[in-house]
């Protein structure tokens, strides 16, 4: 007997992916320790959350990861660590969630939309035209895992003295050549919201093999007593 395909509905798009039951345990766990910071007690590189920063740098193939509370944030601290000042001109898709270009608005600058293509992707064309002295950074989303030419985009970064920081929310695991998106800039940035590809209920991760990057978004990424 035939399996017989069942029809979806509007609301299959829309149901988060339910949490296992390993997770309910190892939460439960955490909760009974008492060690909820990051940095608590003697070993804090055994954390939670910096072990989940040492399984993505090993899966990305990066040297550094920094997990966040949401991709929004990845985003925000990403700009500034590359040295984004007030009234600066980002470079960003047309196509992209509301999220990006608020990223950039937080950081004091100015979206600089550039039109997409009928495959979802930044319009390299366009992009050209929008290039100027003015714009040293694009911010560039992988909206729905749509990934645009890596290779032409990254020598026309280069050959402009353009930053390249992606906005991977959508496309953790997705591949160009081989190579993980989120990895040909200078910074990648992903999120664990619900309806992404990990379900965290919310959260991000920034990631770059840029030591001052690193170094300046842990800095900025929360206040503690030794940072004053």
């Amino acid at each position: 007997m035939k399996n017989k395909r069942s029809k979806l509905s509007i609301s299959d798009f829309h149901r988060a992916d339910p949490i296992p039951k390993e997770a309910f345990m190892r939460v439960n766990q955490i909760l009974k320790s008492g060690n909820l910071f990051r940095y608590i007690g003697d070993k804090p590189q055994d954390s939670e959350v910096a072990l989940l920063e040492k399984d993505f740098t090993e899966y990305l193939g990066v040297k550094y990861a920094l997990a966040l509370n949401s991709c929004s944030s990845a985003m925000f601290l990403a700009l500034i660590s590359c040295g984004v000042k007030p009234g600066d001109k980002i470079l960003v898709p047309a196509f992209t969630f509301t999220a990006v270009p608020s990223a950039i608005i937080h950081a004091g600058a100015t979206p600089i939309l550039v039109e997409c293509d009928k495959r979802y992707c930044i319009d390299i064309e366009d992009l050209k035209k929008k290039v100027s002295a003015e714009t040293k950074i694009l911010l560039l989303s992988h909206m729905r895992g749509h990934t645009s030419d890596m290779d032409r985009i990254v020598k026309l970064c280069k050959d402009n003295g353009i930053i390249l920081i992606e906005d991977s929310a959508h496309s953790l695991g997705v591949l160009w050549n081989n190579k993980p998106v989120g990895t040909f800039g200078r910074v990648g940035c992903y999120s664990f919201q619900s309806y992404k590809i990990i379900n965290a209920g919310e959260g991000g991760l920034l990631v770059t093999d840029d030591e001052e990057i690193i170094v300046k978004a842990i800095y900025l990424s929360g206040a503690y007593e030794k940072m004053y």
